[in-house]
């Protein structure tokens, strides 16, 4: 074999009889012992490894760590630092960085973490979500001297597109999920269309915010309207809402009821909203339909306008400070008026409806 000499603490590349020809190898300056940078197919990415080294030096013994290898170091390091909610978001993003989980952490480039996020069918917001890990994943490689550049920070994200069409349910798909009404997770479904909660305001919604005898729902979140506002039962989900109330063995409306372990039953704790997502998604896919969970709060709103709701029933029902500039200010709707304006929404038309 012959080598590729050169001047003493600069390393050496060896050319082997191997199918990656080119030993790159180096002195620890630590240990004074030398130390492999890998095998490589030519003699340039040889080079260029070995330049990188020596502009850079990095721990060896770290040279080869791999992308999962640091998140697991990560999470670990973070527990103790962040929130629940920010180290599950961290575990959603690391989801969908799959095909970066067995790659040498070094040697990860830009392109390769671009086109990862480029293949995500999500919204523009939840990649910014996951540049955002990435590139506090990179930060703490960092800190650990396994890189010396963060190459996350180079992601390019889409512009935002304004949609022009709402993919709202249609009455074909409401009348699907009345029919499969009985399946787990489609009641919640259904509710989520006929009162407009968002997730987190729906698996955080207590028994003793709802009012059955008259009808309401009391409470939300995000805006302060939102937080104050009263919901009327429409009359089509009475029934499931009674039913949940009643069955339900915690203090919130919605409940697993089918736990895999068993102590979850006893724990008073609301879903998580990550979990609820992700069995609305797996259960809509299953029914073949394709919609978010916002599309839930769009149906409504759109069903609402169609069927000339006041305005002011409207904001009220959803909890908006405002459908315009000019409704900030306004006086707010009688509870009778507004369920009965409920009451009035047709969600989907019955088939015996048509036919008379």
């Amino acid at each position: 074999m012959k080598r590729k000499k050169k001047a003493n603490k600069q390393g050496s590349i060896t050319k082997t009889k191997k199918s990656k020809p080119y030993w790159v190898r180096v002195t620890d300056s630590r240990t004074g012992k030398r130390k492999s940078l890998g095998m490589y197919e030519t003699r340039t990415k040889a080079q260029e490894v070995l330049n990188a080294y020596l502009v850079n030096p990095y721990e060896i013994d770290n040279s080869k760590i791999i992308f999962s290898e640091v998140y697991n170091l990560f999470i670990k390091n973070q527990k103790e630092m962040v929130s629940k909610a920010t180290l599950e978001s961290y575990q959603n993003s690391y989801k969908r960085c799959e095909p970066l989980y067995n790659l040498i952490f070094r040697e990860i480039k830009a392109p390769q973490m671009q086109q990862v996020l480029n293949s995500l069918k999500i919204s523009v917001a939840t990649k910014k979500i996951t540049k955002t890990f990435l590139t506090t994943l990179f930060n703490y490689g960092m800190e650990l001297e396994i890189i010396a550049i963060n190459r996350a920070k180079y992601i390019k994200l889409p512009k935002a597109v304004e949609q022009k069409d709402k993919n709202i349910f249609s009455d074909y798909e409401i009348k699907k999920l009345w029919e499969n009404v009985t399946l787990q997770w489609v009641d919640y479904i259904l509710i989520m269309i006929y009162t407009g909660m968002r997730i987190g305001e729906l698996v955080g919604l207590k028994k003793e915010n709802i009012d059955l005898l008259q009808g309401f729902i009391n409470g939300g979140n995000k805006t302060e309207k939102g937080k104050h506002r009263q919901i009327p039962i429409h009359k089509d989900i009475y029934r499931i809402i009674e039913k949940l109330y009643k069955e339900s063995p915690t203090d919130y409306l919605l409940y697993n009821k089918k736990w895999i372990f068993k102590k979850k039953e006893k724990e008073n704790k609301p879903l998580r909203i990550n979990f609820f997502r992700e069995h609305f998604y797996k259960t809509l896919e299953m029914l073949g339909m394709n919609h978010k969970p916002h599309d839930c709060r769009k149906t409504l709103s759109t069903l609402m306008s169609r069927q000339q709701l006041t305005t002011t029933a409207i904001t009220d029902i959803l909890g908006h400070e405002s459908i315009e500039t000019t409704n900030k200010f306004y006086i707010k709707t009688d509870k009778e008026n507004l369920k009965a304006e409920m009451n009035h929404i047709k969600f989907y038309t019955d088939e015996n409806e048509t036919t008379n």
